[in-house]
């Protein structure tokens, strides 16, 4: 403890120093490197041995350029891109719901539209649901007014105890799973268990100080949500949607309940363009079309 708060105390402009809370409502002291394409210039870049990086998530589309801005790529002549087409077939397997009257975050009764939306959701779908919030507040508040008229199905919470959470949510058929944090990305959910995926909010990186030392590289807040938010909400919405399809027998309806999402809001291009090609709708009707279409008998069963 006394090296860290030591290290808190020094003037280094080279680290970016803030504090967050642990799962336990403790209190991080965190530090990170204010400009890490330099340290990974000197250490990998620069290197005669070839690097090889792969994941799901470094693209946008086929657009490498926010991860490679991060990197300190940009104006490297040995990099080669390639994206390799998926095998899973999104547009039949997959549904894109947006509300035509989402709930709006500065309404007073925003927690209670939204829990309403998310409840007609899980009825539609007969739970076998995640639903990802980009808070704990937002996730208590949604739970809070749930609780008011209990859902026919086992709901869970994730907290601390992960791993047990986790375990119980897969072993109850058709149960449900509030999660935030670590689960956008890094946790499996195949087969049924994830029928329905719930997006409350877009997962927009909360302000700290990594953000408002990135923020410092930019003329103005409209440009670096631009370059820099808005590309890094995509990336994090597609690691979320992966929690959703993770074989190719998968089948899911992905609610995003964000007012900003809208058709014709001003992220609602954004989305679509992080996302795969799939049908999209705006009515509850359509998305149980969908899973009456795409499950068979027992998927109803086990909801029973």
């Amino acid at each position: 403890i006394s090296s860290a708060v030591h290290l808190f105390l020094e003037e280094r402009s080279d680290l970016v120093f803030y504090t967050a809370a642990d799962d336990d409502g403790g209190t991080l002291l965190c530090a990170s490197i204010s400009d890490l394409t330099a340290q990974l210039q000197a250490t990998l870049w620069s290197q005669p041995q070839p690097v090889l990086l792969t994941s799901g998530t470094l693209a946008i589309g086929k657009d490498f350029c926010r991860f490679k801005e991060e990197a300190g790529l940009t104006d490297n002549s040995r990099v080669e891109e390639s994206v390799s087409p998926s095998p899973f077939d999104y547009r039949k397997n997959c549904l894109l719901y947006f509300p035509t009257m989402p709930p709006r975050q500065h309404e007073a009764d925003y927690f209670a539209k939204l829990a309403e939306e998310i409840r007609t959701l899980l009825i539609a779908v007969h739970g076998h649901a995640l639903v990802l919030f980009t808070s704990y507040a937002a996730m208590s508040a949604v739970k809070d007014r749930l609780k008011q008229h209990p859902l026919p199905f086992p709901l869970f919470t994730m907290g601390r105890n992960a791993p047990h959470t986790m375990a119980q949510f897969k072993a109850a058929p058709g149960s449900v799973l509030f999660a935030t944090g670590a689960a956008w990305e890094g946790f499996d959910f195949p087969g049924d268990c994830v029928s329905l995926l719930v997006i409350p909010r877009l997962p927009f990186q909360y302000p700290d100080a990594l953000q408002e030392k990135k923020r410092e590289a930019y003329p103005d807040l409209r440009t670096f949500i631009r370059a820099v938010a808005v590309p890094e909400m995509q990336i994090r919405l597609k690691q979320g949607f992966g929690r959703a399809i993770r074989l190719e027998t998968d089948t899911c309806a992905i609610a995003i309940l964000d007012e900003r999402a809208a058709k014709g809001s001003r992220y609602f291009r954004d989305v679509q363009s992080a996302l795969p090609e799939m049908p999209v709708t705006s009515s509850i009707y359509a998305v149980e079309r969908f899973i009456r279409r795409v499950k068979d008998e027992s998927y109803f069963e086990e909801a029973a």
